[in-house]
């Protein structure tokens, strides 16, 4: 009966592991001006190997959004009208969870024009 409980103890393990593989990890953040979080923000995923736009998703009224991802290096794009563009550059994602904070800049408050470049 021991034996039985420690090969279910290491399955369960080995399934623990798997699912991370399988289902990748999770990119999420939260986009913001100042302390206020901001909604209906475009969020773009973009591998930041080969510059190919992987996802979109828009900001919750949290100012929440979410990417389910492999392990890589990606940059995330935040862009909203009125607002500079703000880049988070070579997020890196290995064996867990990422979580980036985003700042978003009124343009009137801003010395450079808005662009959508990632390079």
């Amino acid at each position: 009966m021991q034996a039985l409980g420690r090969y279910s103890y290491i399955l369960l393990l080995l399934l623990i592991s798997w699912h991370g593989m399988l289902f990748g990890a999770t990119l999420s953040g939260i986009v913001h001006e100042a302390s206020e979080a901001l909604s209906d923000v475009e969020v773009m995923l973009v591998n930041a190997e080969n510059g190919v736009v992987l996802h979109r998703a828009y900001t919750d009224k949290a100012g929440n959004f979410s990417f389910t991802v492999d392990t890589g290096s990606y940059n995330v794009g935040a862009f909203k009208h009125e607002y500079a563009n703000s880049w988070h550059k070579n997020v890196s994602v290995k064996d867990s969870d990422v979580s980036v904070q985003i700042e978003l800049v009124p343009e009137a408050f801003t010395d450079e024009p808005s662009s959508d470049d990632c390079e």
